[in-house]
C-alpha cells in the first residue's frame, strides 16, 4: 500500500504578516505588497466599535486568517463552547482563509492565566486533545489549525516526542498544523533535540501555515518574545520547511517594540527570497500515518493534576527558590546543567508581565500619572488578588479602579483617573448601537422619542467626581504640565460617551445632571420634566430645549 498522503492543506497562499494597531493606517491608506494578514482573533471579539470597523474595511482588500490565543485546547477541563461560538460569529462575519490555534492551555478551570503552557505529551493528554479538537471543529464548522508552541520545561511523563504528538493528533482530528519554524528552533536549543528532526515528523500533508518570528537569547535559553527579527538560525530552519512542506503560506509575527510597516515588509521580501531559493523536494508528501501514542511511562499525575499544579505555582505570590511544587510532585523532567528553577520562573513571571501589560494598555493615562515603579507595583498586587477568569482580556481591569481606591483612600484623584481610563476604553469597543440624529427628532412629529423609557444611549456612563481629573486628564494627554490635585468644592458630574467611533468626556453641571440620572434609572425624557420641579433642575424651560439639542448632535440618544 503507498505510504503518500494526498494533500489536505491548501498551499500557494503567498506570504502576509501580523495586522497590528500601528499599521491600521498604512493598510488603510494605501495597497500593501502583502497576500494576506493574520489577526489576533482574541482582540476581535468584542461588542462593536473602531477594531471591529477597521477589520471589515481590511477585509475588503486581503484575504485574512484569524489567530487565536485562548481557545486552550489542551485544558483538562475541556474547550469553552461560549467562546468558541464567538469565534465563530467573527469567522462567520469575515470568512477567514483559516482559523489557527496553540497545541496548549491557558488555565484551570474559572482561572484563565493566558500563556501559552505547554503539555504532557501521553496517551492521557493525545485523547483529550483529540476530542476537544473534533469538538471545536464541529462548532466551527472548518478544520482547525493547530500550532506548536515553545516551551522551557518538559514533563517527566511524556512518552513520546512533541513532533510525534504532533502528527498524532493532527492525523486523528483530521486538523491541519501551523509550524512555527522559531518556536521549533527556541524549544530545541532548550531541551536538546534537534530542530530539523522536529521538521521531518511532521506530516507534510496537513501543514497549512508557516510562522517567523524573533525570540530573546538569554543564554542558556531562549524565550519566544516577537520582539527582535527573525534569527539567522530560525531562516535556515525555514529553508528546510520549505524543502520539506513546499509552497505553504508565511507570515512573520511581530507583537513588540513593533517597527514601521516598510521594516517589516523588508523583512518578508527575505522570507520570499529565501523560499525561492529552497524548492520543494517532493509535489507530493509521502508521509505515513504517525502510529497510535505508545503506553505512557510511569506517571503518578493525571493531566488535571499536572495542569493545577502547575497553575497553583504560577498564581503563587512567590516562587519558592529552594522546593519548588513542581517538581516536587515529580512533574518536570530534570536536566543536568539546567537550572529548572529558573525555567519555571519564566512562566511566573511571564503571567505577572502580561497582565501588567494590558493593564499599562488600558490605564493609559492612570499609568503616566503614578509612574511606571508604583503603577507596576500595585499591577503585580492586583494580578495576584484578581487573577482573570476570562478567555479574553478585553475586559480584565475592571476592578482595578477599585483596588486603587482601597490602597489609596486619601487619593481619590488615582480612583477617578483610573476609572475614567476603563471607561473610555469600555466605551471604545462597546456594543454598536444607532444614535438618534437630530432630523428623525423632528421628523417624530408626535413626540414618541420623548416617551421612551432610558432612552440614552448605550455607551453613554455617568460619573460623579470630585477632583480635578478632567484637567489631569487632559494635561497627561496634551503632555503638559499635570496640575495640582484639588477637591472640588462641590461633587460634581462627568459624562463619559462614544461619538461614532471616538470616545469622548466631558463635565455636566448639576441641574443636567440629576436630569441624566433619572434617565439612567429608566425614566422618560417627558416623565422627567413632569416629575423634576422647575426650581429645582430646569429654572428656565430653555435650559431643556438646549440640552436635548447638544444630546441629539453629541450622540447622547439612542434610536428607537
Amino acid at each position: 500500500m503507498s505510504n503518500k498522503q494526498a494533500p489536505v492543506a491548501q498551499h500557494h497562499t503567498g506570504f502576509g504578516l501580523g495586522l497590528r494597531t500601528p499599521h491600521y493606517s498604512d493598510f488603510l491608506s494605501q495597497p500593501q505588497p502583502v497576500d494576506w494578514l493574520e489577526i489576533i482573533t482574541d482582540n476581535y471579539l468584542v461588542e462593536g466599535g473602531k477594531p471591529l470597523v477597521v477589520l471589515d474595511q481590511i477585509r475588503r482588500d486581503y484575504p485574512v486568517a484569524m489567530h487565536g490565543v485562548a481557545m486552550s485546547i489542551g485544558a483538562a477541563g475541556g474547550v469553552d463552547l461560549d467562546y468558541l461560538a464567538q469565534v465563530k460569529c467573527l469567522a462567520d462575519r469575515i470568512e477567514p482563509l483559516w482559523v489557527s490555534d496553540h497545541l496548549c492551555w491557558i488555565g484551570t478551570g474559572p482561572t484563565q492565566l493566558h500563556d501559552l503552557y505547554p503539555l504532557p505529551y501521553t496517551d492521557e493528554s493525545a485523547r483529550h486533545v483529540i476530542d476537544k479538537i473534533r469538538q471545536a471543529q464541529d462548532v466551527l464548522q472548518r478544520r482547525l489549525v493547530i500550532e506548536n508552541v515553545s516551551s522551557y520545561i518538559d514533563f517527566k511523563a511524556s512518552s513520546r516526542s512533541e513532533w510525534e504528538f504532533l502528527s498524532h493528533i493532527a492525523n486523528e482530528a483530521d486538523c491541519l498544523l501551523l509550524v512555527d519554524v522559531n518556536n521549533i528552533h527556541v524549544s530545541s536549543v532548550n531541551h536538546g533535540f534537534d530542530a530539523l528532526v522536529f521538521l521531518q515528523g511532521l506530516p507534510a500533508h496537513r501543514v497549512q501555515q508557516i510562522h517567523l518570528a524573533g525570540h530573546s537569547d538569554l543564554g542558556d535559553h531562549l524565550i519566544d518574545t516577537h520582539d527582535h527579527p527573525v534569527a539567522e538560525p530560525v531562516w535556515t530552519l525555514y529553508a528546510q520547511a520549505r524543502r520539506l512542506f513546499g509552497p505553504v503560506a508565511t507570515m512573520i509575527e511581530r507583537d513588540a517594540d513593533i517597527p514601521p510597516l516598510p521594516t517589516l515588509l523588508d523583512e518578508l521580501g527575505r522570507a520570499r527570497t529565501v523560499a525561492a531559493q529552497a524548492p520543494a523536494q517532493i509535489q507530493v508528501p509521502s508521509w505515513a500515518p504517525v502510529a497510535r501514542v505508545h503506553t505512557d511511562v510511569a506517571s503518578e499525575s493525571s493531566l488535571a493534576e499536572t495542569q493545577t499544579v502547575l497553575s497553583n505555582y504560577i498564581l503563587a505570590p512567590l516562587p519558592s527558590h529552594d522546593t519548588h511544587p513542581v517538581t516536587a510532585h515529580g512533574l518536570v523532567r530534570q536536566r543536568t546543567g539546567v537550572d529548572m528553577a529558573r525555567r519555571l520562573g519564566i512562566y511566573h513571571q511571564a503571567y505577572r508581565s502580561r497582565l501588567n501589560e494590558v493593564l499599562v494598555d488600558t490605564f493609559a493615562k492612570t499609568y503616566l500619572f503614578m509612574g511606571s515603579a508604583l503603577f507596576d507595583e500595585e499591577a503585580i498586587a492586583f494580578a495576584v488578588a484578581h487573577p482573570p477568569n476570562l478567555r479574553s482580556l478585553n475586559r480584565y481591569g475592571s476592578n482595578f479602579p477599585d483596588h486603587l481606591a482601597s490602597r489609596y483612600p486619601e487619593n481619590p484623584e488615582l480612583f477617578e483617573l483610573a476609572r475614567l481610563d476603563w471607561d473610555l476604553r469600555h466605551c471604545f469597543d462597546g456594543p454598536d448601537a444607532p444614535s438618534l440624529s437630530a432630523s428623525d427628532a423632528q421628523a417624530d412629529t408626535a413626540g414618541r422619542w420623548l416617551l421612551r423609557p432610558a432612552p440614552l444611549h448605550p455607551s453613554l456612563r455617568l460619573r460623579a467626581i470630585q477632583t480635578n481629573v478632567v484637567q489631569v486628564w487632559r494635561a497627561i494627554d496634551a503632555d503638559s504640565e499635570v496640575p495640582a490635585i484639588e477637591l472640588l468644592e462641590k461633587p460634581a458630574s462627568l459624562v463619559v460617551w462614544r461619538k461614532g467611533l471616538k470616545p469622548h468626556f466631558q463635565s455636566v453641571d448639576a441641574p443636567q445632571a440629576l436630569f441624566l440620572q433619572r434617565l439612567v434609572e429608566g425614566a422618560c425624557i417627558t416623565a422627567c420634566c413632569e416629575q423634576l420641579p422647575e426650581t429645582t433642575v430646569i429654572e428656565d424651560p430653555r435650559h431643556l430645549a438646549r440640552w436635548l439639542q447638544e444630546w441629539l448632535q453629541e450622540d447622547w440618544l439612542a434610536a428607537a
